[in-house]
């Protein structure tokens, strides 16, 4: 039987957990530190085969009323291979006490791909977008510029010399945040309280990893603004914003130039675009996606698994989705999910 280890030093977690061809920058030490704000109690556990690690899982607990609880792996277990998620998450179910295991392992599927199932292991409803683009930084900026539609290439010549790009830290907090607010007042999006986004860029400059914001500025003022993570060879587009002033120097574009740019000269190798509708044509999040994809890439799915622990399972399950329906209801007039 794997034996099951819980890790509590914050340097030796992110090195196992970066040690994993399968890994994610929400499986690090510091975004276990983040979700504390939210309620959820990180548990990081490690499973070893003899000496040999298997897998390892920052696992996020949540009390739920009733007295019930969720455990969740955001975009985890940490792996060798998507082969191994059974018995790691056999393991894992022993280091915790919850209705249900959420587990997403960022294994980075094709997008038509089918998902690979396994016995114990029921499909579930993504938590964090199950859909994503990955851009190759290894080919580096001109290959990258050349990979992009015709209309975006134009547009980040445009950006290159209408905006001033620059990747900074806490001092450009506030430009960022003012611009994610109103992005969000515009499209009617839920937010966190302006601490979490502190705790994100503070929590995620931690060993083996750093968290940045990018800017494209004209004549000083901020238009576009974008908040960073990075970890494990991989640049992740969290959170991002921009002012409808001066559309004409195509700052969203400037601002992950700037990003981009970062990425390759600290040698990451996948740049994270976080986040595109499961159908595109005809989505309310077409915008997003038209966006995104003009970058060209790799459109990436994300498989979800839930390990049933207790019978109450389906029920809880059940009444989640009608709580997020009714959110959605409440702000935007939709049920349906953002990337759905």
């Amino acid at each position: 039987m794997p034996e099951l280890v819980e890790i509590p030093d914050p340097e030796a977690w992110n090195r196992l957990v970066a040690s994993f061809p399968i890994t994610s920058a929400l499986q690090s030490w510091g975004w276990g530190e983040v979700k504390r704000l939210s309620g959820w109690t990180p548990k990081r556990l490690a499973v070893y085969q003899g000496e040999v690690p298997l897998g390892a899982a920052q696992v996020l607990l949540r009390p739920l009323p009733g007295g019930l609880r969720l455990a969740y792996a955001p975009r985890g277990p940490a792996l060798g291979r998507l082969e191994d998620l059974p018995a790691v998450a056999r393991a894992l179910a022993r280091g915790v006490r919850a209705t249900h295991l959420v587990l997403e392992p960022e294994v980075g599927l094709g997008a038509e791909e089918e998902v690979p199932g396994f016995p114990g292991l029921l499909p579930e409803e993504p938590i964090q977008p199950e859909f994503s683009l990955w851009l190759d930084l290894t080919q580096g900026e001109e290959a990258l510029l050349r990979g992009m539609k015709e209309m975006h290439r134009r547009n980040a010549r445009l950006a290159l010399k209408r905006t001033q790009l620059s990747v900074e830290g806490e001092g450009a907090f506030p430009e960022f945040f003012r611009l994610f607010a109103e992005t969000n007042r515009r499209a009617k999006l839920l937010q966190h309280a302006e601490d979490y986004y502190r705790a994100v860029l503070r929590e995620m400059n931690q060993p083996l990893g750093e968290a940045f914001i990018a800017l494209a500025r004209k004549e000083g003022e901020a238009l576009a603004a974008g908040l960073f993570v990075a970890f494990a060879g991989k640049v992740d587009y969290l959170y991002g914003g921009s002012s409808r002033a001066h559309p004409e120097a195509k700052a969203p574009m400037g601002m992950h130039l700037a990003a981009i740019r970062h990425g390759i000269s600290r040698g990451y190798h996948t740049y994270d675009l976080w986040g595109v509708p499961r159908t595109p044509e005809g989505s309310h999040a077409e915008g997003i996606w038209r966006f995104k994809e003009g970058f060209g890439g790799r459109r990436v799915r994300f498989p979800v698994y839930t390990l049933p622990l207790s019978p109450l399972y389906r029920p809880l399950k059940t009444l989640l989705r009608l709580r997020k329906t009714w959110v959605n209801l409440r702000v935007r007039g939709n049920p349906r999910d953002v990337l759905g």
